[in-house]
């Protein structure tokens, strides 16, 4: 995120952007050459994160301009001026979304200490990357439609997103060593796949009994510990958000045996997948006015 103080705006006044209501959440995918140009003097009522996946854009903040490239992430408040673009031989590959939080995501949307409240992050993790690339195109998908559960895996995506982001600022985390960290995105990534330790091993150049011992000692369990525990996560979500059948469930987390599934999915959380998916309707339609 590079420093210029040459205002791309300065030569010509742009027209005012239009803004997309607020009050909903609209996100997109955009690959813009030299030439496309945002410009909203007062900001927006809603908030504007963008995710940089390739190429470089550019950001004017308080008479400076700031580069974007990848890995960067810009994170406006409401009322935060925009004026953004492409710079002049570049071609600007971003992820972005408007959105009001909910009530719940206010901690990891504190703003900075000065009054105009910019956040400007830089994700070096190659996996932390995907992972958010994953959760940008999970909520641009189910943003496009407008039934209550679509809109609801939208607003869990979001949710994903910003606390990786908060994971990112907490300098008071200590980071995972990387190659676990692959190991992770990698299992979540692929959650349908058979795994094997000697195959995650092997994906990060370690000893299978290398990569256990350094997995427990980073993250508190052993790897297949860690796939359960991410395979059963997610079923849940499933049975929280969608209409599939258990077995479809079973087989679109990795799980090959819909008895196993079953079986394993009581045990971790007390209720069979098909009681808790009564509870959770049913708690829901509870909260409904």
């Amino acid at each position: 995120m590079a420093e210029n103080h040459n205002n791309p705006a300065a030569s010509s006044v742009s027209a005012e952007t239009a803004a997309p209501p607020p009050g909903i959440l609209v996100s997109g995918h955009f690959n813009q050459a030299y030439g496309y140009q945002t410009n909203r003097s007062r900001g927006t009522k809603d908030w504007l994160i963008m995710f940089t996946l390739s190429g470089c854009g550019y950001y004017w903040h308080q008479d400076t301009m700031r580069h974007c490239s990848s890995g960067d992430i810009l994170v406006l408040p409401p009322g935060t001026p925009h004026n953004y673009g492409t710079p002049e031989g570049h071609v600007w590959e971003f992820v972005w979304a408007h959105f009001l939080p909910l009530p719940s995501w206010s901690e990891w949307l504190s703003p900075p200490q000065d009054k105009d409240a910019l956040f400007l992050i830089h994700v070096e993790s190659e996996a932390q990357r995907e992972r958010i690339k994953g959760a940008f195109e999970r909520m641009i998908r189910d943003s496009l439609e407008s039934d209550f559960y679509r809109t609801r895996l939208a607003l869990n995506a979001m949710e994903e997103i910003l606390l990786l982001i908060g994971q990112q600022t907490n300098r008071k985390s200590v980071p995972l060593d990387p190659r676990v960290e692959q190991v992770l995105g990698f299992m979540e990534q692929h959650m349908k796949m058979r795994h094997t330790v000697e195959e995650l091993a092997a994906l990060v150049a370690l000893s299978p009994s290398r990569l256990a011992h350094l997995f427990k000692q980073e993250v508190g369990e052993s790897v297949m510990e860690t796939l359960l525990r991410l395979r059963l996560r997610h079923s849940s979500r499933l049975l929280e958000h969608t209409t599939m059948q258990v077995g479809e469930i079973a087989e679109e987390v990795g799980f090959h045996s819909p008895f196993y599934f079953t079986k394993q999915f009581t045990a971790y959380y007390g209720k069979s997948p098909s009681h808790y998916r009564k509870t959770v309707r049913k708690a829901a339609d509870e909260e409904e006015p």
